[in-house]
């Protein structure tokens, strides 16, 4: 099977696995809106935070290598596995030490019963974290995408069932340590213990080497967590946790493009990038980044759309404030697929400083704007996060012209008519919601469906009028990796 063809069906697994559970864990989302309030969704957001800021700061980025350095000889897995492990427990026992203090920083007191429960929820995903980059790096997006499908499904069942019982805000907790128990053992499973965990003698060279390479890819993930969660921990401190709860659900909606498409899109691209010749890097990096617009844009726009409508559908009353939240926070999954396909790129040609800069200036964008801007109200900081991440994607379109000549213009180009397409969308959509209101209007789920089937074939019209050559090579290539699996 050529690697085209290889990445091609393992992006259709990864993201219709995605996809899938995500669809699920919207409706466990709506149900477990039901039974807790915001000011506990709050608490228990300020507290997942704590717990991934703490494992984040001590991954140290040695699982990526596996991936770009194809062929590595298992004493490199064994090096990352018990760095890793050793590490995370360190970095999680201080977590849930400093709770009390955290909790009182960050206006979130309660939120210190969640931290043991998600502290151990982070050990398991410890200990599954190698055996499931040897899974990326060996193309095997299948077992990947169903280890990762199983377990959202488990954590939904759990946090929707435990939240009808009364659980409160210790439901997601128990969700969370029962899909990383099941993740773990999956992956564990699928993979050879030798090729993970066979002993080895720990080198002080070998460990150079990783440090070498891991470090700046480790503080270039640090700053793209931070990017993603810390703003949690600042809504919280300026607005209280009810305010932050809907900005953490907001967010979350929002950022379902980016994760289930944009971001598994780039974890096939990682290992492909990696056994491309050099010379066809370029292009294929140019290709990558047009037809991921034309995939994640529409829905990260059509979500920004519908979500009036959306969040009147699935969320009873005291969830309406997010209504606009939502709408403005759908510019990320526009921006950050953008900037993590070109980091994906970056992470192949072994650059992890590069992108380390261009990680550290989207977190300090970010923050900049939401202490300055963004402290105004929850809303500003909404669409401070938009302007953050859309620079951070042009500042790194940029950088790969100047390391690699990779043409910007063209880039550019395939991102904006991707765009483009997606104004007949929001005009299907503002115009069928226009008509339903004008003809005495209907239930919200009705209006909900007729306004993404409006938006669906607002989008097909443009996209074939406006970027009609990226979107018969996208046909293309869907329908090449189709008829191969059959």
């Amino acid at each position: 099977m050529s690697l085209i063809r290889a990445t091609v069906r393992g992006a259709m697994w990864t993201i219709g696995a995605g996809v899938g559970a995500r669809a699920l864990g919207l409706i466990g989302t709506l149900a477990v809106t039901r039974f807790i309030a915001p000011d506990d969704y709050g608490e228990v957001s300020v507290a997942v935070v704590v717990v991934l800021t703490a494992n984040q700061f001590s991954t140290l980025g040695l699982g990526q290598l596996l991936i770009a350095r194809q062929g590595a000889p298992r004493s490199v897995a064994f090096h990352v596995t018990v760095f890793h492990i050793v590490l995370g427990l360190v970095a999680l026992l201080g977590a849930v030490a400093l709770g009390r203090h955290l909790g009182v920083w960050f206006d979130a007191p309660k939120m210190t019963r969640y931290l043991p429960g998600l502290a151990l929820s982070g050990l398991f995903d410890r200990v599954a974290y190698v055996p499931e980059r040897i899974l990326v790096r060996d193309l095997r997006f299948r077992s990947v995408s169903v280890a990762r499908t199983v377990g959202d499904v488990v954590y939904s069942i759990v946090c929707v069932t435990l939240a009808a019982m009364g659980f409160g805000g210790a439901a997601i907790v128990l969700g969370n340590v029962a899909r990383s128990v099941l993740r773990t053992a999956l992956f564990v499973f699928a993979v050879e213990l030798r090729d993970w965990a066979e002993p080895s003698r720990l080198s002080l060279q070998q460990t150079r080497e990783l440090l070498a390479f891991g470090v700046p890819m480790s503080l270039g993930s640090l700053c793209a967590f931070a990017s993603r969660r810390w703003d949690n921990l600042l809504v919280s401190r300026f607005f209280g946790p009810g305010p932050a709860g809907m900005y953490n659900l907001a967010y979350n909606l929002a950022d379902v493009p980016a994760i289930q498409v944009g971001e598994q899109i780039g974890d096939v691209l990682v290992p492909s990038f990696a056994r491309l010749e050099k010379s066809r890097r370029p292009d294929a990096l140019v290709r990558s980044v047009t037809l991921l617009a034309l995939v994640v844009f529409p829905l990260a726009v059509g979500l920004g759309a519908v979500a009036p409508t959306l969040v009147r559908t699935v969320f009873d009353d005291k969830w309406l404030p997010m209504a606009p939240m939502l709408v403005l926070l759908s510019a990320l999954s526009v921006a950050r697929p953008v900037g993590w396909t070109v980091e994906s790129y970056l992470q192949a040609r072994e650059m992890p400083r590069l992108i380390l800069g261009l990680e550290a200036f989207k977190v300090v964008a970010l923050l900049v704007s939401i202490v300055t801007i963004g402290r105004a109200s929850p809303l500003m900081t909404c669409a401070a996060v938009g302007v953050a991440f859309g620079a951070h994607a042009l500042l790194a379109m940029w950088a790969v012209r100047v390391v690699d000549a990779v043409p910007f213009g063209r880039m550019l180009a395939g991102v904006g008519s991707a765009l483009a397409a997606c104004v007949p969308m929001i005009a299907a959509v503002l115009a069928m919601r226009h008509g339903l209101v004008a003809s005495g209007g209907v239930r919200p789920g009705v209006g909900l469906v007729a306004e993404i089937i409006a938006g669906a074939g607002g989008y097909a019209i443009g996209a074939f009028l406006i970027a009609r050559s990226t979107a018969y090579d996208l046909v293309h290539r869907v329908v090449d990796a189709l008829r191969s699996h059959a």
